[in-house]
């Protein structure tokens, strides 16, 4: 019997009250709702509706909610649990309705609600650079003391003009013996996952496996990852989970820990970007707020960055006339052969992607088919060739993985149909789209072995011509005794290419000590080639020394002798790189039983660029974008420039200071001073975008301070609460009299105020060096004050003595 007791009628009668609307535990809105023990009704549903946002029928949802609904009141979690309970699995929608509470929770079946997307940014932002020229140089020379040896030397040369998102690329050489050459020179667009290029450009494609790149005179479009933020998150398998209810989403592999995400209720989808490459179970867990686990599941997980995006076609497409870099002009000379060539490729499952590419000349044509796959223990990549002319081809890659055993082997054959091949006068004019027939075969394994790792590689190529080359080779390596100081490695290996037997045994003993590192490479070597059997044994001493952040620059030094069977090698290195460029000297000394020979060379790379209204010089490194930095300070000083929290570089205080950064990307930006003193100066991280050629140049005034400690007294006792002005934010004393205040490096008074109104003037002494000033004990008795106010009695300078300060 359900019905109420005598007496309690009215409580089980129908009331009418303004109740919380709740969705995922997320508060919504308050209605009038009319409610029994056993249903409830809501004056407004559609607006509920509206709130919740992210259904895909919201005409459905409504009706469900409209009229009488069941209160679910056995579902309410009981004061102080939260398990197995306050959940709902509705087949449309229904609610928990809490009386005591005047709570009401919706919820929606997963069906019907949209999944909102990860939130991962697609595309780089525009470029933060207007017009900007950027030069790289690098040179090189060589030679040594032999008689028959000629110096050689090269200077190259990278020019970018740039603006915004769009580049003129002009790559060049000067050598001795060919004098100026031009390598690329072409306009190119890169923006929002297109790449646009014209002009002397070299091909580049995927999907063609047997066909060589050139270097065209022509155009190219393509689709592009470099401007693309998410190729960590497309190149995975997508995963969406439902959330009942606000909470966490916990990722696992192995029992270990990926990522967790906190998320409202709802279908989501999950940012996979620091998911690890490969194909594996992942466990997902769903907790609510209070760490309850809601639901897990294990699910197949696969991140690849050959598999294309899903849903999106990846491209290119190119043509132009084939150009030839052998012939020793200043320009490529023009051959009379047109090259054309495009490709599609697509996600066809979660794991499988299909790629379709031709290529066509004047003379041929081919398209090639191509599959790639991933599973849980393998990668495989097959691919067909067939060109019109009777000639095709068969291209295979894998790679195995069991445990700790990896595998990598790949098989490609190409037939030619030798009755069809190009034999008129103008071939070398009209360079062929395939080359001779071939068989090539590469397979290698590693795996741990007794405390070492294990590898065998063997590789098989055979030309149509007759030439065939296969080599076996084993290696072991093992470490045998490390601490943070001392490491002792050793390498064993056996190989075998064509009638050369070779055996090596070396061990390397290496020392670390603050700057330097030590090493002892004993070696021996057995060679028997057709029975000609050859051994030496050798012994190389080395010795390498880094600054370590010792100085502004990069300094490294090594030094390296090797005697024992055969020749004597001695030689030398020495590297340098700060913010003027870089530089590279090497010298090498053979010694022999009949003579010697000295060999050398040297290389050093900058940078000359500008922005229209700072021309800079220099850079550690070599980039295709830079940074400029402007500090506005102490002649001199030094700042190191953090790029994404990690130091890049350093900025010379006086001069415009080069910081080269790899284009496509966005940095954050900040400055910390290298030297132990103080600076005020704008220490907040700044965005910046750069594509190819961009020369962004940043100004900052960093100024100097030092750090005022001091007592102020009165009469021979403490001056309590006295205001100090004259620093960068004013100070007052404590309760001993005792003060800090921060000023300019330059300043030299501070000011005091008393109770009675007068203001003392305190003299800052210059210190001998460092940024802190000790003032000692300051009796303002003895002070140079005067009253603050006009009209009042001012006590001069005569009447007065000079601040003691003790």
């Amino acid at each position: 019997m359900n019905d109420a007791p005598a007496g309690f009628e009215d409580l089980a009668a129908p009331q009418r009250s303004l109740i919380d609307i709740y969705y995922g535990n997320r508060y919504l809105t308050s209605q009038i709702a009319t409610f029994s023990p056993q249903m409830i009704r809501l004056s407004d549903p559609a607006a509920v509706v509206r709130l919740i946002g992210n259904i895909n029928d919201p005409s459905l949802i409504e009706v469900t909610l409209s009229g009488e609904l069941e209160t679910h009141s056995s579902d309410v979690c009981p004061t102080n649990d939260s398990k197995n309970c306050g959940l709902l699995d509705p087949v449309v929608a229904g609610v928990i309705f809490d009386e005591n509470r005047f709570r009401l929770d919706v919820f929606v079946n997963r069906r019907f609600l949209l999944t909102r997307d990860a939130e991962v940014r697609k595309y780089l932002p525009p470029s933060d650079a207007g017009l900007s020229l950027l030069q790289n140089v690098s040179g090189a020379w060589s030679g040594s003391d032999a008689a028959d040896s000629d110096d050689d030397y090269t200077l190259s040369g990278l020019s970018q003009f740039a603006y915004r998102e769009n580049s003129v690329y002009f790559n060049w050489d000067y050598t001795k013996n060919q004098h100026f050459q031009v390598n690329d020179l072409y306009g190119r667009r890169n923006f929002e996952g297109v790449e646009y290029n014209a002009g002397i450009v070299g091909s580049s494609a995927f999907g063609l496996s047997f066909t060589s790149d050139r270097t065209l005179l022509g155009t190219r479009i393509a689709s592009s990852d470099n401007t693309r933020e998410d190729t960590d998150y497309t190149g995975g398998t997508p995963l969406d989970v439902f959330l009942p209810t606000r909470g966490r989403v916990e990722i696992r592999r192995d029992d270990r820990l990926i990522t967790s995400y906190f998320f409202e209720a709802g279908s989501q989808q999950l940012d996979t970007s620091a998911f690890p490459s490969g194909a594996y179970d992942i466990e997902i867990r769903i907790l609510d707020e209070g760490g309850n686990v809601i639901s897990q599941e294990t699910r197949f997980f696969a991140k690849q960055f050959q598999l294309p995006p899903e849903g999106e076609w990846q491209y290119f497409a190119e043509t132009g006339r084939v150009l030839d870099r052998s012939s020793g002009d200043t320009l490529p000379s023009s051959t009379e052969q047109w090259l054309t060539r495009a490709g599609v490729s697509r996600r066809l499952a979660d794991t499988l992607a299909g790629t379709v590419a031709m290529a066509a000349t004047n003379d041929d044509s081919l398209v090639e088919l191509g599959l790639f796959n991933l599973g849980y223990l393998y990668e495989l990549s097959p691919s067909v060739m067939l060109a019109n002319n009777g000639d095709y081809g068969f291209n295979l890659i894998t790679r195995l993985r069991y445990g700790q055993v990896s595998t990598n082997a790949s098989y490609r054959r190409l037939w030619k149909d030798d009755d069809t091949a190009i034999t008129t006068e103008d071939e070398t004019d009209r360079p062929s789209l395939l080359g001779s027939g071939f068989e090539q075969s590469n397979v290698s394994v590693s795996f741990p072995f007794i405390t070492g790792t294990m590898s065998y590689r063997y590789s098989d190529s055979r030309q149509d011509d007759g030439d065939t080359t296969r080599t076996h080779a084993v290696d072991y390596r093992v470490n045998m005794f490390r601490t943070s100081d001392y490491n002792i490695d050793m390498s064993l290996g056996l190989s075998r290419s064509g009638d050369t037997d070779v055996a090596l045994m070396s061990f390397e003993f290496r020392l670390r000590d603050d700057r330097w590192t030590w090493r002892a490479t004993p070696r021996a070597e057995y060679r028997d080639t057709a029975g000609d059997i050859d051994r030496t044994e050798n012994l190389r001493l080395a010795a390498s020394w880094d600054d370590r952040e010792l100085f502004d620059s990069t300094v490294r030094a090594d030094i390296g002798a090797e005697a024992g069977s055969g020749d004597e090698r001695y030689d030398a290195r020495l590297q340098v790189g700060n913010s003027w460029g870089r530089g590279d000297l090497n010298l090498n000394h053979v010694s022999g039983e009949t003579d010697s020979t000295t060999s050398y060379s040297a290389s050093f790379s900058t940078s000359f660029l500008t922005d229209g209204d700072n021309l800079a010089v220099g850079g550690e490194r070599q980039a295709e974008s830079a940074l400029v930095v402007n500090v506005d300070g102490n002649e001199g000083d030094i700042f190191d420039v953090k790029i994404d929290g990690q130091r890049r570089g350093y900025a010379v205080v006086g001069r415009p200071s080069v910081i080269p950064l790899s284009p496509y990307r966005q940095y954050r930006i900040s400055l910390s001073p290298s030297a132990s003193t103080l600076y005020d100066f704008d220490e907040r991280e700044r965005s910046v975008t750069l594509y190819p050629g961009n020369v962004v140049s940043m100004d900052y005034e960093a100024i100097a301070l030092k750090l005022l400690f001091g007592r102020l007294l009165f009469g021979g006792e403490p001056l309590i609460d006295a205001r100090i002005n004259g620093g960068l934010y004013p100070a007052q004393s404590d309760d001993m009299g005792l003060f800090q205040l921060e000023s300019r490096a330059d300043t030299g008074n501070i000011n005091v105020e008393l109770d009675n109104g007068w203001l003392c003037s305190v003299p800052v002494p210059t210190p001998d060096s460092g940024y802190v000033q000790q003032m000692g004990s300051i009796d303002l008795a003895k002070a140079d004050c005067s009253p603050v106010l006009e009209g009042q009695m001012a006590i001069t300078k005569n009447e007065v003595e000079p601040a003691v300060v003790q």
